[in-house]
């Protein structure tokens, strides 16, 4: 090859691999944008969400455990959630169940009527019905048989929901799956994180021992 082709293949040769390392570079930069847009529609801790013929679950968590932040064996957790019923016909929060507990217990009122919504705030049960069994949960709460209670004028659109007796340690991160089930809708079940903890975090500084 003579002296001039060979510095014109030479500059071909460079020319490609600058277009080569500018694609890789490029298209990088696209992935790298594509998972930072991800990451921004993601929320920190996002509760549980399921529908069924009509009847939606929206944001269910289980309330964040005091102490240690986790629940241990045997212990209950109770649950927050919206139940939603957008359909055309009148519906019944009949049964909760969970693999993660020996029962589940629902009080207040269950009544979904059309277009309406019901609030699990993270109360524990007091009394109502409860789901897988009759025997009283490992933390020592008994498990109760009664009809629900329809509650006054002020929380009659609010349900209590409760897992008791935990069959293994709950943290964090964990997803618990929950089943809704309802009287026409029939069940749907969603994976239920432990939410966010709500108590105020102390500030800097405060708490210290002064020095003077």
């Amino acid at each position: 090859m003579s002296r001039p082709q060979h510095h014109t293949a030479f500059r071909v040769r460079l020319t490609s691999a600058a277009l080569g390392l500018g694609a890789v570079v490029a298209l990088a930069g696209c992935s790298a944008g594509q998972v930072t847009e991800t990451d921004t529609q993601v929320a920190a801790v996002p509760g549980g969400s399921g529908d069924v013929n009509g009847i939606g679950v929206r944001n269910a968590t289980l309330v964040f455990p005091t102490g240690q932040g986790r629940y241990g064996p045997g212990s209950s957790a109770p649950l927050q959630a919206v139940l939603i019923n957008s359909g055309a016909q009148d519906d019944k929060l009949v049964q909760v169940t969970s693999s993660f507990a020996n029962s589940v217990q629902v009080g207040q009122t269950t009544e979904l009527p059309s277009n309406s919504s019901l609030h699990a705030d993270g109360a524990p049960s007091q009394s109502g019905q409860t789901s897988q069994g009759a025997q009283p949960s490992q933390s020592g709460q008994p498990s109760q048989q009664q009809a629900p209670s329809q509650g006054s004028a002020t929380d009659e659109r609010q349900v209590s929901i409760t897992l008791n007796g935990l069959t293994q340690q709950i943290t964090p991160g964990v997803t618990v799956p929950v089943t809704f089930v309802f009287a026409k809708a029939g069940p749907v079940t969603v994976q239920v994180p432990i939410g966010e903890d709500s108590s105020p975090r102390p500030e800097h500084g405060s708490g210290g021992a002064s020095h003077h």
